[in-house]
């Protein structure tokens, strides 16, 4: 704290107001005090900012003090240039309508450019609260998405049926009775099959072979909103066969021609070359080393031919029917086991974890609008006295009731503008500050990032709360001036 503000406070105290300057030398020396201390606030928070990123967080060191002061380092520049830029805009939409016949817009914003936003402290109350709403939008809806994407990546699919709980052992299959019929289950819209078990190279190494139908699993995979497409055209017959792999299956086949061999299902071997690689996939969610094949690799060496043994039925849809899935289970398939990706979903969200986490940020939105309500009152109140005479003398030289609202319309509006766009530049610039230095996968136990970016509902809904409480508050205004009366204003007003 010394060494970021001690520097400021001398250069401010050099240039503090001599008591001996008076008149025009007194508000030239203010005006000099003025930017001093803007500067000294503007570099007190960059500073602040830079150890801020440069500390960073460490596990259980508690309570970051940088981290919860960032909303209001990064408050003070925005404030500080809103307040030197927004009177110069405001003087020139003043030149702009002194030129046309629009009486009340030009009694609006002059009385506005007037005030000019001069108490700083509300407007940077309103700005920070504002900014901290869309701020813990912002932070909700990270770990909502990281939650959606979470359950992808734990269940693979909507609902993933397995044969039995190991499907490696290949003994148990899924009849195409029973694999037609979760297919039509109703809320469907996506099923592949899936023949997972494991495959030998010519060192030894092992990695989990998943044949799939091309189209089907292609199909599947674009509507699982995780996982990267495996696209069906590598996946086309070939000899050798072309696959899709993983990273750790890559390494382990090279990049010429391998033969892969497997004990499962008496299945002869396969010769094959990588085609692509993939980070995940949804038949195989835990990850690992895998190869991706068509189903028309497999070629039985069993006397009969044995079927394809699929012991994998992946499907996607929204509002798939669990009931029917479960009874078509205990009626087709003994032994098999269905993941549902909305159960792990209602698991993350139900946390307790989570569950107060979102009690804190209602909490914080909460107190963001009763402040942001408190400074528009402030607002209001500063001025409503001599806006109150003054809206009673323009009605004695012939404004309209509509037109009278209209002044104070445009006396207000500009100040709220300002700060909605100051809010929204904050908001705009917290996530790229504040993500480097926390984590939210925490919130959904998994091991990649929760990505935390700007979004138009964290920013619409307290901008929306905003203009509810202006309207509301200037109608009271409004409505409580017309009721007073012309004559008592004004002798209200001296």
């Amino acid at each position: 704290v010394i060494a970021v503000c001690a520097p400021g406070v001398i250069a401010a105290w050099q240039q503090r107001l001599s008591r001996r300057a008076g008149g025009r030398g007194r508000r030239g020396a203010r005006g000099h005090i003025r930017l001093v201390a803007e500067v000294t606030a503007v570099a007190a928070a960059a500073a602040g900012l830079v150890v801020f990123r440069q500390q960073g967080t460490q596990a259980g060191a508690g309570v970051n003090l940088y981290t919860s002061a960032a909303p209001v380092l990064v408050a003070v520049p925005a404030v500080v240039v809103v307040l030197r830029v927004y009177p110069v805009l405001l003087r020139g939409l003043l030149r702009v309508f002194a030129r046309r016949r629009a009486a009340a817009a030009f009694l609006g914003l002059a009385r506005a450019a007037r005030a000019a936003l001069t108490p700083a402290l509300p407007a940077f109350a309103l700005v920070l609260a504002l900014s901290l709403a869309a701020f813990a939008g912002m932070v909700r809806d990270a770990v909502t998405s990281g939650e959606v994407a979470a359950s992808w990546q734990a269940a693979g699919a909507d609902v993933t049926i397995a044969a039995s709980t190991n499907n490696l052992l290949g003994s148990a299959t899924i009849s195409p009775a029973a694999q037609r019929a979760a297919a039509a289950v109703p809320g469907v819209t996506h099923a592949a099959d899936v023949w997972e078990a494991p495959w030998t190279t010519p060192g030894g190494k092992q990695v989990i072979g998943l044949a799939v139908d091309p189209a089907s699993y292609a199909a599947l995979v674009s509507a699982t909103q995780t996982y990267p497409q495996a696209p069906a055209g590598p996946l086309a017959a070939g000899s050798p066969q072309p696959v899709l792999v993983s990273p750790q299956a890559a390494a382990d086949l090279g990049s010429g021609v391998t033969t892969l061999s497997t004990g499962a299902a008496a299945a002869a071997p396969v010769r094959v070359r990588v085609a692509g690689v993939l980070s995940g996939t949804p038949a195989l969610p835990g990850g690992g080393a895998f190869v991706i094949m068509p189903l028309s690799v497999f070629r039985s060496t069993a006397t009969p031919p044995l079927p394809v043994p699929i012991n994998d039925v992946l499907l996607t849809g929204s509002g798939i029917d669990a009931a029917q899935v479960n009874a078509l289970i205990a009626k087709t398939m003994p032994g098999a086991v269905a993941t549902f990706r909305s159960d792990i979903l209602n698991g993350l969200a139900g946390a307790p974890l989570q569950h107060g986490a979102y009690v804190l940020f209602e909490l914080a939105v909460v107190v963001a609008a009763v402040l942001g309500l408190a400074v528009m009152l402030l607002e209001l109140t500063l001025g409503a006295a001599e806006r109150e005479a003054t809206l009673a003398r323009l009605a004695t030289m012939g404004l309209g009731e509509g037109q009278r609202a209209r002044v104070v319309v445009l006396e207000v509006l500009p100040a709220l503008l300002a700060a909605a766009v100051a809010a929204v530049a904050c908001g705009l610039v917290l996530p790229s500050v504040v993500a480097p230095t926390i984590s939210l996968s925490v919130f959904t136990g998994s091991v990649g990032g929760v990505a935390l970016r700007p979004d138009v509902a964290s920013f619409a809904v307290p901008l929306a709360a905003l203009a509810v409480v202006a309207v509301a508050a200037l109608y009271v205004e409004i409505r409580s001036g017309r009721e007073r009366g012309v004559a008592a204003s004004i002798r209200a007003g001296g």
